[in-house]
């Protein structure tokens, strides 16, 4: 696997996963406390996103590494 496809999937699936977890916490936990259900909505939406680009340039970072412990011991 290319180190670039990985990186790309990793990023992918980072984001995919962090989602998942906001909306199971939001939906178990999460407290309705504006006033209309869409403004609560679009404050998870936000905080999600907010969230989740923190989390990729985590994965940003990590990733090469990864792909180091991963694939380029077996060559």
């Amino acid at each position: 696997m290319d180190k670039r496809v990985f990186c790309k999937r990793f990023a992918i699936w980072t984001a995919i996963i962090v989602a998942a977890v906001i909306a199971t916490l939001g939906l178990l936990f999460g407290k309705v406390v504006e006033p209309t259900l869409a403004q609560e909505i679009a404050k998870w939406v936000v905080m999600g996103i907010f969230i989740i680009g923190i989390f990729e340039v985590f994965a940003y970072v990590l990733a090469p590494f990864f792909y180091h412990v991963i694939y380029d011991k077996k060559r």
